[in-house]
């Protein structure tokens, strides 16, 4: 018979074999819990932002993939709509950018049917990305073909509604503006026009030899580049960010997002620039493009990272958007004008 001390060792003994094999297992399975409940949180707190789109899934390359779909109340629902894609920032969400981006009501008030995919994470409304060649997070490790997904999005969304296949455009702002050129250069493209917000066209890891930038343009597009003379993020004069989500990357300038659509488009090759003092914004357009396309950059003199013209600020510390410029309407003004021929 066993005495209780001889028992009380085994159990000891037991214990502790018990602790050296699952020990690792157990840490592995509480850091995976403690990062779940963390996404599970902020996906809940996104949901918080109201917004007016309805929320919707497909599946495309084995993926479960989400968008946001807002269709204009005066809609008729015969009559081709006009779409804009709107594509978040780098760590947002689609629902953030609906919220702080302010588009609904400018696709209420001018009739144009507004699409907000998300990217990919593993959360599922924040913290998610594109894949845009010289990135970071989710979407660039894995290589996801988010190219792909809109134009099956696109294909989606054209068996359902009467969508007016000359006025396809896209927005974004950071990483999602940054996707607006891959997109937009990629062969087989549909988008008569982008318009990048607070984005670049070409960027590298830091100390990389090559550039890691869109494909050659097969297509004239035109283009609405908006950017802000203190961006910090995205360096007007290009060079590595002074301040970034991960590891800086080094990025294209202003000028070379410029000439890589103004060489595609064939516009002219001097600007006319201007000074807009109420905007607090100097403009350079270019213009006699091929198909009638056209290049304008407009420089906020006094924004950093943001989107022009919002209300609303994500979160303490974010650069402030600028009151000056109204950027919904001068994006949605260039897309109007801007079909394809």
């Amino acid at each position: 018979m066993k005495t209780p001390k001889a028992g009380l060792t085994l159990l000891i003994m037991f214990s502790a074999l018990v602790g050296f094999f699952v020990k690792p297992v157990s840490a592995q399975w509480l850091r995976d819990k403690i990062k779940g409940a963390i996404q599970a949180r902020v996906d809940k707190k996104a949901l918080e932002q109201e917004v007016a789109s309805a929320f919707y899934e497909i599946e495309h390359a084995g993926r479960r993939r989400t968008y946001y779909l807002y269709l204009p109340s005066k809609w008729d629902k015969t009559s081709a709509l006009p779409v804009v894609f709107l594509f978040h920032g780098g760590g947002g969400g689609a629902r953030g950018a609906l919220y702080y981006y302010e588009l609904e009501k400018k696709a209420e008030d001018a009739g144009f049917m507004l699409v907000a995919p998300n990217g990919t994470g593993e959360g599922e409304h924040v913290l998610l990305t594109w894949n845009v060649a010289f990135g970071f997070g989710y979407a660039q490790k894995n290589n996801v073909d988010d190219v792909g997904f809109v134009n099956a999005l696109l294909d989606e969304l054209a068996g359902k509604y009467p969508i007016d296949s000359k006025r396809i455009y896209a927005t974004g702002l950071s990483n999602g503006a940054i996707f607006c050129h891959f997109l937009a250069a990629a062969p087989g493209n549909r988008f008569a026009a982008i318009a990048p917000v607070v984005g670049t066209a070409g960027g590298k890891d830091e100390g990389e030899k090559d550039w890691r930038r869109p494909p050659e343009p097969q297509v004239p597009v035109s283009v609405c580049i908006v950017q802000g003379l203190i961006d910090e993020h995205v360096p007007i004069e290009g060079g590595l960010q002074k301040e970034s989500l991960g590891a800086p990357k080094e990025m294209w300038s202003a000028s070379q997002t410029i000439d890589l659509w103004v060489s595609a488009n064939d516009c002219d090759k001097t600007p006319i620039t201007s000074v807009d003092n109420k905007m607090n914004t100097t403009i350079h357009y270019y213009k006699n493009g091929r198909n009638n396309t056209e290049v304008i950059a407009y420089v906020i003199h006094d924004m950093g990272h943001a989107w022009p013209g919002s209300t609303r600020v994500p979160r303490a510390g974010s650069d402030k958007p600028s009151h000056t410029f109204p950027g919904n309407d001068i994006i949605w003004e260039f897309f109007r004008t801007h079909p394809r021929p």
